[in-house]
Parts: structure tokens; C-alpha cells; sequence
């Protein structure tokens, strides 16, 4: 499926597994992120090169919108401007992004920061001219930097947006559990959000049950598995279980994460894909099935 997911690779792998209760996460449109900050469950992302049709995606029902600093100018613009052509009043609409963690290293085949200035108040103010926005609804740190200490110097940049009233929440993407817990010690204000790369045959489950003990929304990204090259589509379980529903394999894999407890961002730009996407919300997997797909 073309621009099924977002290309940020994982950050974190799972060390062991472990039981969650599958049937306890009901799967609602909107989960609260922080006091009085609801966040949508499904959220459209797209990168450079690879944008997704976020106007389409806002007109057929759509409302969380997924970007980033190191996606590109063009990209970020194409998300400002599907807002402002849209025919929704800016609080109807989820926008979240991301601004670099620097000095990060070569930990994704590439130091970003090599492009990108390491002063976050810099980044953060270019991230929102280029989306035309005054404020985001979601910031977050996208990668944890090369050590605990220049993460936390890092976040502490993005929560000064709190104050400022530019962000409404903030947050953190690729975090594991190994480095959490001296991370929360050292800063203000915690992530609302951790956003990962998860699916079916792909999770971090120390990850998300340390988020959960936490009250720390998880956000998976690529959760059809293109990232981890897990054909998620073509598992004959899911296939299986897809025409159980009369659904999509698609629609399988996605509401697979939400039960599991999980909101997403994923991408396409057909619209009969983001039709799918939004459409997870009329059937529910039972417990065998929960647990067989978390088995991969």
C-alpha cells in the first residue's frame, strides 16, 4: 500500500514478553493525553518525499495530523496548508510534530543534527513558521540525544512551550524503558506521549508496559510494519481474521494496536485507504484473537 508509514526507524526492541490483558484497553476516538488535552486515535503522517493527502484525510473525517522538523520544509508546508484550506476551525484539528534531539549520534544511519542546528528554541521556532501555525498540539523530542543528560536539556527547551502557549502538550518519540527513569527525574514536566515504532510481530512490550504503569500515552508508528519489514498485511491469521469482519487486513493490524492500548499515525494517500483507517471502530477482535496476533 503506497505511503502506508512513516519512516523514522525504531528506537527500542522488545527484551521480553510479557502478558498484557488485551480485552481491558477499550478503543475510543480520542484518548486524554494530559489534563484537558484529548489526542485522536488515529492520526495521518507522511515524510519527505512521501507526504500524505492530509486535506482528504481532514475532509472525510480525519482530525490528528503527524509531521516533523527533519521531514522537510515542503512536507511541514503541506501540513499548514491542509489545515488552512480545510474548512475546520484550528482547534477541530491535532497537529503534532517534532524537533531534533542533538548531538544524536549516527544511531539511524545518519546524524540528522548534521543539517539541523543543536539550539531546540531555534528548531522550534522554524517548525512553527513553516507550518504557519502559532501553536502545535503536540511537540515532541524525536529521538533521545547521545545521553540521558543532553535528552533532558533537550525536553527542558520544549517545556518552556507549555509556559509560552505554543504547544498544548509535549512529549517524546523512540524512548525505551532502559532510559526513562532517569530521564523522569530530571525533568519539569512529564511526556505525555512516547511515540514508537510498533505492530503486529514488532513491540517493545517493557516499552509500553512502562508507559502504561506511567500514565504515558503510546503512540505507535509504522503500524502496518513497513519499517520492520514484517508483512503484517500478508499474515494469513490477519488475512483470516480481516475477512471474519468483512474488513481489511489493514483494519486488522490497526485495531490490533488499539486494543492493545495503544493510538497511531500512520500514512497513505489514497483515500480509500484513509477511509480504512479511520474505519477501526466497528468491530472489536476478541481475546484469542488479541493474543494470537500478539504471539508473532
Amino acid at each position: 500500500r503506497i505511503n502506508r508509514v512513516s519512516m523514522m526507524p525504531s528506537f527500542a526492541s522488545s527484551l521480553f514478553l510479557f502478558a498484557l490483558p488485551m480485552a481491558a484497553f477499550p478503543v475510543d476516538k480520542t484518548v486524554t493525553i494530559s489534563p484537558g488535552v484529548e489526542m485522536p486515535t488515529v492520526n495521518l503522517g507522511g515524510v519527505a518525499l512521501r507526504p500524505s493527502n492530509y486535506s482528504v484525510f481532514l475532509e472525510i473525517g480525519g482530525r490528528g495530523l503527524d509531521t516533523a522538523l527533519i521531514y522537510g520544509d515542503p512536507t511541514q508546508k503541506q501540513v499548514g496548508e491542509a489545515i488552512r484550506n480545510s474548512k475546520l476551525s484550528r482547534d477541530e484539528i491535532f497537529v503534532t510534530t517534532k524537533v531534533p534531539c542533538c548531538p544524536m549520534g549516527d544511531i539511524f544511519g545518519y546524524d540528522f543534527c548534521k543539517v539541523y542546528a543543536e539550539n531546540t528554541t531555534m528548531n522550534i521556532a522554524h517548525d512553527l513558521k513553516v507550518l504557519g501555525l502559532d501553536y502545535v498540539d503536540l511537540m515532541l523530542v524525536h529521538w533521545p540525544c547521545t545521553t540521558v543528560d543532553e535528552s533532558v536539556a533537550t525536553y527542558k527547551a520544549v517545556e518552556k512551550m507549555i509556559e509560552d502557549k505554543t504547544a498544548r502538550a509535549i512529549g517524546v518519540s523512540n524512548f525505551n524503558s532502559t532510559i526513562f527513569p532517569e530521564f523522569l527525574s530530571k525533568v519539569s514536566i512529564k511526556p505525555a506521549v512516547n511515540q514508537c515504532q510498533m505492530s503486529i510481530g514488532d513491540h517493545d512490550d517493557d516499552t509500553i508496559k512502562f508507559c502504561k504503569v506511567n500514565n504515558i500515552t503510546y503512540q505507535a508508528y509504522s503500524p502496518l510494519g513497513g519499517l520492520s519489514h514484517v508483512d503484517v498485511l500478508h499474515d494469513p491469521d490477519v488475512k483470516k481474521i480481516a475477512e471474519n469482519y468483512s474488513v481489511s487486513p489493514a483494519q486488522v493490524a490497526l485495531r490490533w494496536v488499539a486494543q492493545y492500548g495503544c493510538i497511531f499515525v500512520t500514512a497513505a494517500t489514497k483515500k480509500d485507504y484513509l477511509v480504512e483507517d479511520l474505519d477501526i471502530f466497528s468491530f472489536e477482535l476478541t481475546d484469542d484473537e488479541m493474543d494470537l496476533l500478539a504471539s508473532k
